[in-house]
């Protein structure tokens, strides 16, 4: 077996969810309206676009992180590999490429860029309210997967606070006695995928149009 590859934190300068972003937005049924800053997307429930990734080494261990403790949704909690939002115009896979790349410090070979799987499930929609910080998330999600990596990890620590690979099945039993510890979306996700099991297999990759 590969040895490890180091898991380093690195200072991006970058802060943690950046209230100047612009999203692309979108009405409940995919019609595009237009652009609009983050804040106000989540304040009123605007619909804009996201993308998640999960990332594998050769031994079948899943890459997850746990998310700053800055965050405004799930500080501290457990999450997938990469989940981000879409810039203007940019294609989901082009933003797995740049959450890999801007939160764990993985920059994509051509080969690997290749090799990146999805979606692995249909384009579906979350919401996610959060009433007490008067947040109303409201995301078009795809979701994506990544094999076979061994290279290093190098998280950027107004992101994240640590990383570590895990098996899936430890993953499970670790979200079976603290669901807490875990966001909710991360729960849901692979649940849906029976955690890359049959239904994962049996998805097909639909995606809806215009989005």
């Amino acid at each position: 077996m590969a040895q490890a590859a180091a898991l380093l934190s690195r200072d991006a300068g970058v802060t943690a969810e950046s209230e100047g972003e612009v999203f692309d937005t979108y009405a409940e049924d995919g019609t595009p309206l237009g652009r609009e800053l983050r804040a106000v997307c989540h304040a009123q429930g605007i619909w804009h676009r996201a993308v998640y990734a999960f990332l594998f080494n050769s031994a079948g261990q899943l890459l997850i992180q746990r998310r700053s403790l800055n965050k405004k949704v799930a500080p501290g909690q457990w999450d997938l590999s990469v989940a981000e939002h879409l810039s203007p115009g940019e294609s989901y896979a082009d933003g797995v490429a740049r959450g890999l790349e801007e939160e764990l410090g993985v920059a994509l070979t051509q080969e690997q860029r290749a090799a990146l799987q999805g979606p692995i499930t249909p384009r579906h929609q979350r919401r996610l309210l959060i009433p007490d910080k008067g947040i109303k998330d409201f995301e078009f999600i795809e979701v994506y997967r990544l094999d076979g990596y061994d290279g290093p990890i190098s998280f950027n620590q107004q992101e994240v606070v640590e990383c570590r690979w895990a098996s899936l099945a430890q993953v499970r039993a670790d979200m079976a006695a603290r669901p807490q510890d875990f966001t909710v979306w991360f729960r849901e996700e692979l649940a849906g995928l029976d955690f890359f099991g049959a239904a994962a297999a049996a998805a097909p990759a639909a995606a809806a149009q215009g989005l």
